[in-house]
């Protein structure tokens, strides 16, 4: 039996300036989006006072500073013992310098066009990004996977029909499919996003999926299974997802990227998820709507560059992790190019 992809990894992945990278942008941008409320919220992170300890109380009643100003929160908690996050604003937060407010100490990075703080948009943007990004991919590994799997395994009506259907939505730009969810729905959710976008992104997981299992047919330990007597699903599962899961892993992560790209695109016409969902492509909009500011531009461009860039570079190395003969002769050019 083949090594599989953990093992491979383990076995050639090593310290790589690439990887190293790679993880430093994405886990960045990860921990950032996922402790979100840490670092930029309405509410403190802790609050004693008044015989009583509010530990994390934007998070745990949220509604209770949703309709408040930043004045009305200081004064709830005057006199408590308390410790802020570092940006004291939330996504939605209203403030008091009004639209597109230079930096400040209050407003690190001033304010947006509808008078919110920008690093606070910025900070939950890359929730809704590698949110949204994620959630897509999973789901089209899913589908694809199974898709892809059927079409290996039985071949004959499922690989003709399979064929068929692939064919048929790659007709279908990602774009398109989700202005057809914008017009049938016209406050789309996060998860009719995600839905729209997985609806056509499986395809390529189903093309990897079938052609590993098509590849793995010939393989002396598949051969062996099917004449123990194995049945095609067990020797799908135990032999061949497990040698085709790096092919779909790097797959995956520039499926990451792409949907990235492709979330902050369509928030930027207008098509994305709800105004009070934080999206960089929002920002965008808002610095090509007034040039004036470049800020509105350059921070969610730096960012959509760190992630795409990250994903990329992660990509590439779990791709030499893969098949350590194509890295090695790519370095043997790369040598004699400079020779």
């Amino acid at each position: 039996m083949r090594p599989t992809f953990a093992a491979t990894v383990r076995a050639h992945l090593g310290s790589s300036s690439r990887l190293t990278l790679a993880l430093i942008l994405l886990g960045s941008l990860a921990l950032v989006g996922i402790f979100a409320e840490i670092v930029a919220a309405p509410a403190p992170l802790l609050a004693i006072g008044g015989g009583r300890v509010q530990v994390f109380p934007g998070v745990t009643a949220p509604a209770s500073y949703a309709a408040l100003t930043p004045v009305e929160v200081r004064a709830r908690h005057q006199g408590d013992l308390t410790i802020w996050p570092l940006v004291r604003y939330g996504p939605l937060s209203p403030t008091d310098e009004g639209p597109l407010a230079p930096a400040s100490l209050e407003h690190p990075l001033g304010t947006d066009a509808h008078g919110r703080d920008l690093a606070a948009r910025l900070i939950y943007g890359a929730r809704t990004a590698l949110g949204l990004s994620l959630g897509a991919v999973l789901l089209g590994i899913v589908l694809g996977g199974a898709m892809g799997g059927l079409a290996g395994i039985y071949r004959g009506f499922w690989n003709d029909r399979l064929s068929r259907l692939v064919e048929t939505v790659d007709t279908f730009p990602t774009i398109i499919v989700v202005a057809l969810v914008r017009a049938i729905e016209r406050q789309p959710s996060a998860l009719s996003l995600v839905i729209a976008v997985a609806a056509v992104r499986w395809a390529e997981v189903a093309r990897l999926i079938r052609a590993e299992v098509l590849h793995a047919d010939s393989e002396e330990y598949v051969t062996a299974a099917r004449a123990l007597g194995a049945h095609p699903i067990r020797i799908f599962f135990r032999h061949v997802l497990p040698n085709a899961t790096g092919p779909v892993l790097v797959s995956s992560v520039f499926g990451v990227a792409s949907v990235v790209l492709l979330e902050a695109a369509i928030t930027f016409l207008g098509m994305g998820a709800p105004a009070r969902v934080a999206s960089w492509g929002e920002t965008l909009a808002e610095g090509a709507a007034d040039p004036g500011h470049l800020r509105l531009i350059l921070l969610p461009g730096f960012l959509l560059l760190a992630t795409v860039g990250g994903s990329y570079l992660l990509a590439d190395a779990m791709r030499d992790a893969i098949d350590p003969r194509a890295a090695r002769l790519r370095a043997t050019r790369a040598k004699g190019g400079e020779g």
